[in-house]
């Protein structure tokens, strides 16, 4: 049986996998690796796949993946994408040409959980604003009183890995943990951590810190909107680690402006320098810009999973799978 074809695409070509994981996979499959800086023009992008059964790719380097550009790659059978969440990506387009798609879940687990603590804390204690206000970047009318974490309530929206993990840092820092979601399996495990499990409403009216841990589909509408955001507990926190869409953006910056919301904390970068001036000055907007993965053992363990992955697909054998068509067996005329 001949090896697929797959072309890999990221900012450090070969070197993006360990030299174990590149020897085995070069065994499975036939693998042209490519260097990018970011995602390929769609006229490259079907020069570079005309001939790929499979793509790897890492969020920068993935093509905008379009109806057009899927039709001009009828060979291409699945994705393994290094990434935990997909909602950047129509599932349903996939589907409809019979791509798949394999992802790398829970390989940062740990670093987003722990971010999503840094920022409420950062929050809470204004330390962000400190450090700012000792270097001259804020004027003395800004104030850097805090407030204690201890004996508050955090509710956690999502259940699954990382709001489990963010329930059980935030119980080590004595505070009382409510949650919800969706799925019944992440609620019952939830509950056997300790966290009093609620629906959304009840979570909003009950905590002084929310935290988003929520995945989100593609094309969804934000969980938290304006009348989300109001139920919220006058002064509370709001924390975002997940996605920004998540939260409807005017609906928490005029909160801000209200102050129904204390603070609130994404990792993205979504403020307008100008329109956001003044929450930015006052330290009531922090963002990280998507960097709560971005650390050393979160590096080498991605790495690792993603040539997993790439192996388990070049098999013929793909594990992790968002979907993945079966292809129809050829009719011999």
């Amino acid at each position: 049986m001949a090896k697929p074809n797959m072309v890999l695409i990221s900012r450090q070509g070969r070197a993006s996998l360990p030299a174990d994981s590149w020897s085995r996979l070069t065994e499975v499959a036939t693998v042209d690796a490519v260097k990018m800086h970011s995602a390929p023009s769609a006229g490259k992008a079907v020069r570079l796949l005309a001939d790929a059964d499979l793509l790897g790719a890492t969020n920068a380097c993935l093509p905008h993946l379009n109806a057009e550009l899927l039709d001009a790659l009828p060979r291409l059978r699945g994705i393994v994408l290094y990434a935990t969440g997909y909602d950047h990506i129509d599932v349903e387009l996939l589907k409809a040409h019979r791509v798949g798609l394999s992802v790398v879940p829970g390989y940062a687990t740990v670093a987003v959980a722990e971010h999503t603590i840094a920022m409420m804390m950062a929050m809470a204690s204004r330390i962000h604003l400190a450090h700012d206000h000792w270097r001259g970047m804020t004027s003395d009318g800004v104030s850097l009183r805090g407030v204690e974490l201890a004996g508050r309530t955090i509710g956690v929206i999502g259940l699954g890995r990382i709001g489990r993990r963010v329930a059980l840092l935030a119980k080590a820092l004595g505070m009382r943990v409510v949650g919800t979601d969706t799925d019944f399996v992440a609620r019952i495990r939830a509950w056997r951590l300790g966290v009093r499990i609620m629906d959304l409403p009840e979570v909003l009216a009950a905590a002084d810190v929310v935290t988003l841990c929520a995945s989100h589909r593609f094309g969804a509408p934000p969980i938290l909107r304006a009348p989300e955001i109001a139920a919220m507990r006058h002064g509370s926190f709001l924390v975002n680690a997940a996605r920004a869409a998540l939260v409807d953006y005017p609906a928490a910056t005029a909160a801000l402006r209200s102050r129904r919301l204390r603070g609130y904390a994404v990792d993205d970068r979504i403020a307008d320098p100008g329109a956001d001036a003044d929450l930015l000055r006052e330290g009531r907007l922090l963002q990280t810009g998507h960097s709560a993965w971005w650390r050393d053992e979160t590096l080498e363990r991605g790495a690792r999973l993603w040539g997993e992955r790439l192996i388990a697909a070049g098999s013929g054998s793909p594990i992790d799978t968002v979907l993945w068509p079966s292809r129809p067996a050829l009719e011999l005329v």
